[in-house]
């Protein structure tokens, strides 16, 4: 039932008018003046009001104004018995809901109540729904931030497990191939920010020199059968400085429940370290095939020098003895024949003894030793063979002043071999350089020549025992140079191509 508030000093107006009301089921208060409106309005909640503007003291365009500011969605109804348009502005302004004059019909004033408290039905409702909505709006912004908080503890939590592994990069991408996740073992291992690369594609961090575009792992096409099998791979990647490295890729797909795909979870591991201990252990392998074959050479040497070295010398002081008794008779066809047997006993004596240089242990003592006066006296000594094969030396002695640590003699030795070597090479002439240089805290000594030079199989042969490319000689020079260079935790590498001539890099430690 709705509640109507009726001001108007005219009692009898204001009875009739209430009669009207109250037969259409409406609750009525009544009014004379605005004080009494107000007093009215104040005790009872009022759906509709219909006031006169003509009251005394104060017209019903204050009272208007006045339950205007009191409750701003109350319906007001003015009435006036003497048509003013002059009010008309001042009744708008005011938030009067509709205009009536006098006399009012019954059915005109049922029919403005009516459609009023209609209104403020629909405004009430509308405050309601209003309220509600904005009830349920507080109730679901706490929800949403309690969830997002909780979504929020979650993902640092797992950023910090996946951070925490830094030996692996995990890497995680949308089904387009863009970086969603980038881990810190993906950051230290590829030497980019998380940030960075975030939604780039994956694919840019594969090396597709090495690998067509097509067979880019983050962008190959998924297929309904084997999707969640985890592909496993080698790959070679490259880092943000643009070097290259191999590594290990396992690849899975990420998905829903419900089987919707989300992308791709990549798991590399970085195998250069892995490739650095392979090569390391082959080499060992290698030096200790070598040290094998040394222990067997130097088994074989003691038993050459128990059974060839002493019989020897005996045959040469026979053959000495012999050529002072045919000298006396000056047989000098004789003297000749002993001669060659002689030299021919001091090329055995030699062979033995290169041999059981090779075998027998080096004992080494080490001093700081400047570089250039070693050369020069390696020169020196290749003197006369250099002169015969007419090579022209060049030196470029760039750590004339550093001091490495060695045995001098056994390096001198070493030296030697690897000239000799370089001359035999230019049997008709060319030229000798020998150079040096500092390179991270070692020195760097280079011998090359321009002879004939030798294949890639030759040249991986090289430091093997008895092995050699020349007509004579018994392959130990060079295995002997390497051994020696070892043993100064020195590096020995050749470096040679047919027609192109040969280079020795010797890599020793300086001092301190």
């Amino acid at each position: 039932m709705p509640r109507i508030l009726l001001v108007d000093d005219e009692p009898n107006i204001r009875w009739t008018m209430a009669e009207f009301l109250k037969r259409a089921n409406c609750e009525v208060c009544t009014a004379a003046n605005f004080e009494e409106a107000l007093a009215v309005f104040g005790e009872n909640e009022i759906d509709v009001a219909v006031v006169d503007i003509v009251l005394p003291r104060k017209s019903g365009i204050s009272v208007l104004e006045e339950l205007h500011n009191l409750d701003p969605d109350l319906p007001i109804i003015m009435m006036t018995g003497e048509p003013n348009l002059s009010h008309l502005p001042d009744i708008v302004r005011a938030g009067a809901y509709d205009f009536l004059t006098k006399p009012v019909t019954k059915e005109v004033l049922l029919k403005a109540v009516t459609r009023a408290f209609e209104k403020k039905q629909l405004q009430d409702e509308k405050s309601r729904l209003e309220k509600e909505i904005a009830q349920h709006a507080g109730q679901l912004e706490v929800a949403i931030a309690e969830r997002t908080a909780e979504l929020v503890e979650a993902r640092n939590f797992l950023k910090t497990v996946l951070d925490s592994s830094t030996e692996y990069a995990i890497i995680v991408t949308d089904p387009a191939g863009r970086i969603l996740l980038f881990n810190r073992g993906a950051e230290l291992m590829f030497q980019y920010e998380a940030e960075r690369v975030t939604g780039r594609p994956a694919g840019e961090l594969i090396c597709h020199e090495e690998q067509s575009p097509s067979q880019n792992p983050f962008c190959v096409e998924i297929t309904a059968a084997g999707q969640n099998d985890v592909q496993e791979l080698e790959i070679k990647l490259k880092r943000a400085d643009e070097t290259r490295f191999v590594a290990s890729l396992a690849m899975t797909i990420v998905q829903t429940a419900e089987g919707r795909w989300l992308g791709r979870l990549a798991i590399i591991k970085d195998l250069t370290v892995e490739r650095q201990q392979e090569e390391e252990l082959r080499q060992m392998q290698e030096q200790l095939a070598r040290n094998e074959k040394i222990a067997a050479l130097g088994r074989m040497a003691a038993q050459v020098a128990h059974e060839v070295r002493n019989p020897l010398s005996g045959l040469r002081l026979y053959a000495l003895h012999l050529k002072s008794k045919v000298a006396d008779k000056l047989i000098e066809s004789e003297v000749s024949l002993i001669d060659k047997i002689l030299r021919n006993i001091d090329h055995l004596a030699d062979t033995t003894e290169q041999i059981l240089n090779v075998a027998r242990p080096l004992q080494l003592t080490f001093q700081p030793k400047r570089i250039e006066p070693i050369v020069d006296d390696c020169l020196q000594l290749v003197e006369s063979q250099r002169r015969a094969s007419q090579v022209e030396v060049k030196l470029d002695l760039e750590t004339a002043e550093t001091a490495v640590e060695v045995d001098e003699a056994s390096l001198r030795s070493a030296l030697v071999n690897l000239l000799l070597n370089s001359i035999q090479a230019m049997p008709t002439g060319g030229v000798l350089t020998v150079s040096s240089r500092k390179c991270d805290q070692h020195l760097l000594l280079a011998i090359a020549d321009t002879g004939c030079g030798m294949s890639v199989e030759q040249a991986e042969k090289v430091f093997e025992p008895f092995y050699t490319t020349k007509s004579t000689g018994l392959g130990l020079g060079m295995p002997f140079a390497k051994r020696v260079i070892e043993q100064h935790r020195g590096t020995v590498r050749v470096t040679s191509s047919p027609g192109q001539g040969t280079e020795v890099e010797i890599k020793l430690p300086l001092t301190g």
